[in-house]
């Protein structure tokens, strides 16, 4: 039983101080010097504090024992009578006995009363009270020893055993367990010199007895080693946990981090994928306008001059050696204008040139504009070609085949008067909020005369225009005539082409 209770593993309520016991401590002199090696010395009053506590608890855990077996030796020797030793030694003992009783008494009852884990306690007080306690007891004891010495009995192998138990539960450093060991050799010789004067017994309990008093030292100094080494590593314990703890904190707190930095992420991975669904949605609006706008351009200006305006060219000027130029304008279409409503009107020139429209692109002339109920046609640019006279022949008189089927359908009294001419131009892009290609030169001046100077239902052409198609159409010569700003000119009505 006892050496269960000795060997038990150290209650953690011993480690646990309060600032006030730590402080109490620090200003007792004689911790300063202890040797707490291997203990880290940032702990020394931390140890010194448990090592306190330790034999207070180990003194009341004394107390409990000594009651039990001195309760059982007091029932045997004075309620039973058991003759166990000397009857007069045994009489005579009998107020120690209950001394002693009384003491192992009053040291349980106050020692349970003292709590480890009260805050407020006083630390020096358990080590006093366990000094205390020690002291009283081992007096009482030391008399015992006398008495039993003085009556003849070998008291070597007790006495040790008795110093032994006592150290067994003291954790002390070097020092004091020198002293401690000291002054019971001390009291041991005393009683041994006073009890006997042979020199043999003195001799042999002196040897015993010393013998007992170094094994129970050296046993009370493997108790404080192991007391500080148990401390070292429950301190590095603790350390290890507490960096494994503000470790796991920090994964923690990094997990957390990452966590609240990948639903950043998310979040600005889902703004950026809605930005970029309204950038492509806008992208794609966009070019829609972009289109919009470029097909507009490209029904107001040729392809090849609509793409050159987008690319930021801004003066856009050439000039065309050899092209050819018609003039269209429907006569009657003034008095049609003044008799029918408006919608009616806007509707027939919408249809006829609707038509020359579709005209132009199957033939792949370029229109370059309309005023009022006139209509103006190119071949040969942008894009210069060698049939451009052959294709705009071909297209005049589409034309007016097609006028000439409307007006009989729709009873409508209207003619065209068409003029051509060939020759050099210079075209180009004017404005910068309404484009408008239009052509300049001799060649645009000459065709409006051929227009003017023509006659309703047919293509009146220039001696340039005849010489280029003569052999593939079928013209019809008239009388030479007085051209205003161009003189005398020989001109023909173009017929049809020639089979």
């Amino acid at each position: 039983m006892i050496q269960r209770i000795f060997s038990q593993k150290t209650a953690a309520d011993i480690y646990t101080h309060s600032p006030k016991q730590i402080e109490e401590i620090q200003k007792t002199r004689w911790t300063h010097t202890v040797n707490i090696s291997p203990v880290p010395e940032q702990y020394r009053y931390e140890f010194l504090g448990a090592l306190l506590k330790q034999n207070f608890q180990r003194m009341v855990q004394g107390a409990k024992i000594g009651l039990f077996i001195f309760g059982i030796t007091i029932f045997l020797l004075d309620v039973l009578n058991l003759p166990m030793t000397k009857m007069e030694l045994q009489e005579e003992t009998i107020p120690l006995r209950y001394v002693l009783y009384a003491i192992l008494v009053v040291g349980y009852v106050v020692g349970t009363r003292l709590r480890l884990t009260d805050p407020n306690a006083s630390i020096m007080g358990f080590f006093m009270w366990a000094n205390l306690f020690r002291g009283s007891f081992s007096l009482i004891v030391y008399i015992m020893f006398y008495d039993l010495a003085k009556s003849g009995d070998n008291i070597a192998g007790a006495f040790g055993i008795f110093v032994g138990l006592m150290s067994m539960g003291l954790y002390s450093n070097l020092g004091y367990i020198l002293i401690h060991t000291i002054a019971n050799a001390a009291i041991f010789f005393g009683i041994m010199m006073a009890t006997t004067t042979d020199g043999v017994v003195i001799f042999d309990s002196l040897f015993t007895g010393f013998s007992m008093l170094a094994i129970a030292g050296f046993s009370a100094s493997i108790l404080y080693k192991s007391f500080c080494q148990e401390f070292a590593n429950k301190k590095q314990t603790e350390e290890e946990q507490q960096k494994a703890l503000e470790l796991n904190q920090q994964l923690s707190l990094a997990n957390e981090e990452i966590s609240r930095q990948m639903e950043l992420l998310g979040e600005q991975s889902r703004s950026i994928e809605i930005a970029n669904t309204m950038l492509q949605e806008q992208s794609i609006e966009v070019e829609r306008e972009r289109d919009r706008a470029t097909m507009l351009l490209y029904n107001i200006l040729p392809r090849t001059i609509a793409d050159r305006l987008q690319s930021g060219e801004e003066n856009i000027a050439n000039h065309f050696e050899n092209v050819t130029v018609l003039f269209a304008d429907i006569v009657g279409f003034t008095q049609l204008s003044a008799s029918r409503p408006a919608w009616d009107v806007v509707s027939l020139l919408n249809r006829i040139f609707s038509a020359f429209d579709i005209f132009s692109e199957q033939y792949n002339l370029e229109k370059i504009k309309t005023i009022g109920d006139a209509y103006m046609i190119v071949g040969g640019l942008p894009e210069p070609r060698d049939d451009h006279a052959e294709a705009v022949a071909r297209m005049a008189l589409e034309m007016l085949a097609t006028v000439e089927l409307l007006s009989k359908t729709l009873d409508a009294p209207i003619a065209l008067r068409i003029g051509i001419h060939s020759g050099a131009v210079v075209a180009g892009v004017i404005g910068k909020k309404k484009f408008a290609y239009d052509l300049w030169g001799d060649t645009v001046n000459t065709a409006s005369r051929m227009e003017s100077h023509g006659e309703a239902g047919k293509i009146h052409v220039s001696e340039g225009v005849f010489t280029a198609l003569q052999g593939k159409f079928a013209f019809e010569e008239r009388e030479a005539m007085e051209i205003k700003g161009k003189g005398v000119m020989r001109t023909w009505f173009l017929i049809n082409t020639k089979v």
